[in-house]
C-alpha cells in the first residue's frame, strides 16, 4: 500500500485503537469483581491459555464468522441478568449485523455461481475489503480483551482453573519460568496474541485475494470451502480443552506457525489484491502526463535479483535512459533499487491491467516482468514511449477474445450469405 493510502489507515486504526482500549480497560477493571461468577459464567474470552489461543486463531480465519459467532454463543449462554456485563461483541446489535452480512455474502456465493465473472467479482472484491475492515475491528477491540483474559483469569484463580479443567494452571509452573512471567503480564500477551492473530489472518486473507482473482467459480467454491474447514476444526479442538487442550494448542499453533512462516507471501499477495481490486472498483484512470512525471507502479511478475514477486514498486527512467524499478520491503525497510534491462521491452495490454514483458528475441514469447495498476489502462502508448518499449502488443486473453469476435463475425456473415443465396 502507498503512503499515500497508508496515512488515512493508519489514523483511522489510531483512533478506532483509542476507542476500543477504554473498553477493553473497563473491562479490565472489572474483572476483579466478576471473577468469583467465572466458574460458572464464562463473560470473557479465553478463561485459559487453550480457549484463549483457539479464539484467537478462529477469529483469525474468519473475522466476521469467528466475532459473530463467538458474541451471538456468548449472549445465549449467560443468564439475562448478566448479559449487560457482556463485552462489546456479544451485543445482540452487533453479531446479528454480522450474522446478517455472513448471510448477504453467503446469497452472493450461492446466487452469483452463476453470473458471469464480470458481475460477480466486483462483489468478491468488496468482501475482500469487509475482511480487512473486520480485522481491523477485531485487531483493536477483541484480541487485547482475549489476551487479557487470559492473563487475569490465570492471576485470579489459578488453582480452580486447574480444578475445573478449562486448561493448563499456571500454579503447576515455576515462578522462574519465562512462560509464566509471560502469561502474567499483560505487556507480553497482548502483543503476542496481536502476532499470532496477524500471522494467521495474513495467510487466510490470501485465500480470499485468490477469490476475488480467480476468473474460476469452481476455485472459488473450493477455497471458501477449505476456509470453512480450517475454522470447523479449530472449533472443534476447542470443544475438547475441558477434557484436555492439548489438541487445540497443537493444532492452532500449527496455524500460527504456518503463518509465521508464509508472512511474506501472504502480505504480498494481499497488497496485490487491495492495491488491484482499489483501482478496479473505483474505476481510477492514469493521466499520461503522470507516467512522464512520476513513472508508473505495479508488483513485480517473477522474482528478479533477490527480489520476490509481487514485490511493489516504482519504475522510472532515468534521464540516461537507464530503467529501475524501486520498492521497500514490507513497505517500511530501506528501499532497494534494481535495474531493468532496457533492451527487448513490450507492453502488453490486458484486459483488467497492463503489464511490461521482455522479449529476448524477436522470434521468443513475451515474458512478464512487471504487472501493472489497473489505472494505466488506456495509456499503454505513453507508457511504450516514455520506457522504450519495442512494440505495444495485446495480451493472450485479448487475442483470444478478438479471435473468438472475428470467428462470431465471419461465420453470421457466412450463414446471411447462405440465406441471401437460397432467396434468390
Amino acid at each position: 500500500m502507498d503512503m499515500k493510502l497508508s496515512r488515512p489507515v493508519l489514523l483511522i486504526w489510531v483512533c478506532f485503537s483509542v476507542l476500543c482500549s477504554q473498553s477493553v480497560c473497563g473491562q479490565e477493571a472489572e474483572t476483579a469483581s466478576v471473577a468469583e461468577h467465572l466458574k460458572e459464567e464464562l463473560l470473557l474470552p479465553g478463561v485459559s491459555l487453550a480457549e484463549g489461543v483457539s479464539e484467537i486463531t478462529g477469529v483469525a480465519i474468519s473475522p466476521l464468522l469467528g466475532v459473530s459467532a463467538l458474541g451471538a454463543w456468548k449472549y445465549w449462554q449467560a443468564d439475562e441478568e448478566m448479559r449487560a456485563r457482556l463485552p462489546w461483541y456479544c451485543q445482540p446489535w452487533i453479531w446479528g449485523t454480522g450474522l446478517t452480512l455472513l448471510g448477504i455474502c453467503f446469497l452472493k456465493d450461492f446466487l452469483g455461481a452463476a453470473a458471469p465473472a464480470l458481475v460477480k467479482k466486483p462483489l468478491d472484491f468488496l468482501e475482500l475489503f469487509e475482511d480487512k475492515l473486520s480485522a481491523l475491528v477485531a485487531s483493536v477491540g477483541f484480541v487485547p480483551l482475549v489476551a487479557l483474559a487470559m492473563s487475569q483469569f490465570e492471576q485470579i484463580q489459578p488453582t480452580e482453573a486447574m480444578q475445573s479443567g478449562f486448561g493448563i494452571s499456571l500454579a503447576a509452573i515455576p515462578t522462574e519460568n519465562v512462560a509464566q512471567l509471560v502469561l502474567y503480564n499483560p505487556w507480553l500477551t497482548v502483543p503476542l496474541s496481536l502476532i499470532a492473530f496477524g500471522a494467521v489472518w495474513l495467510s487466510s486473507h490470501a485465500m480470499n485475494v485468490l477469490i476475488a482473482l480467480s476468473p474460476f467459480g469452481i476455485v472459488d467454491a473450493g477455497l471458501k470451502l477449505t476456509k470453512l474447514a480450517l475454522v470447523s476444526l479449530v472449533v472443534g479442538s476447542a470443544a475438547l480443552v475441558p477434557l484436555s487442550p492439548w489438541p487445540s494448542l497443537i493444532i492452532c499453533g500449527i496455524f500460527i506457525l504456518i503463518g509465521a512462516l508464509a508472512a511474506g507471501w501472504s502480505f504480498r499477495l494481499t497488497l496485490f489484491g487491495t492495491l488491484m481490486g482499489r483501482d478496479f472498483l473505483l474505476n481510477k484512470k492514469a493521466e499520461a502526463q503522470e507516467v512522464r512525471e512520476a513513472g508508473i507502479r505495479g508488483f513485480l511478475a517473477r522474482q528478479l535479483q533477490g527480489a520476490p514477486a509481487r514485490s511493489y514498486g516504482k519504475l522510472t527512467a532515468d534521464t540516461d535512459g537507464s530503467i529501475h524499478f524501486t520498492y521497500r520491503p514490507w513497505l517500511i525497510l530501506p528501499s532497494q533499487k534494481l535495474p531493468i534491462l532496457e533492451t527487448g521491452l513490450v507492453m502488453c495490454k490486458g484486459l483488467l491491467y497492463p503489464s511490461v514483458s521482455h522479449r529476448e528475441s524477436s522470434e521468443a514469447r513475451p515474458r512478464s516482468t512487471l504487472i501493472l495498476l489497473p489505472r494505466y489502462r488506456k495509456v499503454e502508448e505513453s507508457i511504450a514511449c516514455r520506457f522504450g518499449c519495442q512494440e505495444v502488443i495485446d495480451s493472450t486473453l485479448i487475442r483470444g477474445f478478438k479471435a473468438m469476435r472475428q470467428w462470431l463475425v465471419d461465420f453470421l456473415s457466412l450463414g446471411r450469405d447462405v440465406i441471401t443465396a437460397a432467396t434468390k
